[in-house]
């Protein structure tokens, strides 16, 4: 879904090393801290390896700080058996495709 947004500050986009299920690898991802509007709400919407490109897509959203845009996200939901055994449920926003900085 489109929505309408703000990333605040520059501290809003934030990079995480994170494991990978299964193989034990490290990857990048990333997250930002996202305002949306109507109704007004602060969520957290993170960025998956591929479309973090190893800091890439940080350094676009850095272009669009302080502008409302339009952000694609998609509100996801979740579960998987864990390597112990335990029934693990998750869910979020992740951003699905980069912002365009030069559009409103």
């Amino acid at each position: 879904m489109k929505t309408e947004g703000l990333i605040l500050d520059v501290s809003d986009i934030i990079q995480e090393t994170k494991a990978v299920r299964g193989t034990g690898e490290s990857q990048l991802v990333g997250k930002v801290k996202l305002i949306t509007t109507n109704p007004t709400e602060t969520i957290e919407v993170k960025i998956n390896a591929d479309l973090w490109n190893g800091g890439k897509a940080g350094e676009i959203l850095k272009q669009c700080v302080g502008n409302r845009m339009f952000f694609d996200v998609e509100y996801r939901k979740f579960s998987f058996g864990n390597e112990e055994g335990k029934h693990v449920s998750m869910d979020g926003f992740h951003l699905f495709a980069l912002p365009q900085p030069n559009q409103k």
